[in-house]
């Protein structure tokens, strides 16, 4: 009897929570997630392609998404270099998505001239998966591989982080295509900013991230979405480089990352992963340690 009770206990528990397991694609290389909760309710993640041996010729968007973070439906490439009317083949990294009057974009770097000086792609769907439809690029963000960020504020005012070495933010205008304002430098406390600029909000503070050189995930808060920031530390441990995003779904939130080297990955052939996020008391992050564990659903 008792060990009929232990395994209707097992069989309860399955039944009630899934478990998902870093890294949380498995049949694919994927970096640099982007993270959305969109109208259908469920949790979307567009991600970069990541299979070869160069950054170079990394090509292609791929979406994925979920209700649980445990069963992930992949929904195929969104965009690649050949659908776009500019730029080069490969070269496409870190992309963003935004929600915007009924459309979906997809924001990203891609080269023009095969150089690693890049202009900020804009792509447009009815739907999340696309397919997506080639608008350009914005104009006055260019430089260095960008890593854009789109972010949405409560007052429905967008604006889009960008930079290497040094982080820039501008609002931009509804058609998403133009930057509204010149470009404002970040102030975020600290010197140690490389890569990977992302914006979130939670309880009325503004959380800027971003990829530190020689470090992980580091973070500063503010009351504006232009700072100026206060230097905080640590967001995401564990990981030789971070290219990070924060989606809330179903009442927590979680903090979506790429790493280099689980499930036989390599620099150029990473992970994606999950993990949950908390928050102190004072507001400030509780930081994630990232390691291949299975992670609570939802």
């Amino acid at each position: 009897m008792r060990k009929m009770v232990l395994v209707l206990a097992v069989l309860a528990g399955a039944v009630a929570g899934v478990r998902a397991e870093n890294p949380i694609i498995r049949d694919l290389r994927t970096a640099d997630p982007s993270a959305h909760v969109w109208k259908d309710g469920k949790l979307w993640v567009y991600t970069s392609q990541d299979h070869s041996k160069s950054y170079d010729t990394m090509d292609g968007y791929m979406a994925f998404s979920t209700t649980d973070l445990a069963q992930w439906k992949n929904h195929g490439e969104v965009l690649h270099s050949r659908d776009l009317s500019w730029g080069v083949p490969g070269l496409m990294w870190a992309p963003t998505a935004a929600y915007r009057n009924g459309k979906y974009y997809l924001i990203y770097p891609h080269s023009a001239d095969g150089t690693r000086e890049m202009k900020c792609g804009v792509a447009v769907a009815d739907s999340p998966p696309g397919p997506f439809k080639d608008l350009g690029w914005i104009k006055g963000v260019e430089g260095k591989w960008l890593d854009p960020c789109v972010f949405e504020d409560s007052d429905g005012e967008y604006y889009l982080y960008w930079g290497v070495n040094k982080p820039y933010v501008a609002k931009l205008k509804e058609n998403m295509t133009e930057l509204a304002e010149e470009p404002h430098l970040i102030q975020y406390g600290a010197t140690n900013f490389f890569e990977a600029s992302y914006m979130h909000k939670k309880d009325g503070e503004y959380y800027f991230s971003y990829n530190a050189r020689d470090a992980g995930g580091e973070y500063s808060m503010g009351d504006s979405p232009y700072g100026p920031f206060e230097y905080k530390g640590d967001m995401l441990t564990g990981v030789i480089q971070d290219h990070h995003s924060v989606a809330e779904y179903k009442g927590r939130s979680y903090l979506f990352y790429h790493v280099q080297f689980w499930n036989g990955g390599s620099k150029t052939m990473r992970n994606t992963c999950v993990d949950p996020m908390s928050y102190n008391d004072d507001g400030s992050i509780q930081p994630v340690k990232a390691t291949p564990k299975t992670v609570d659903a939802p």
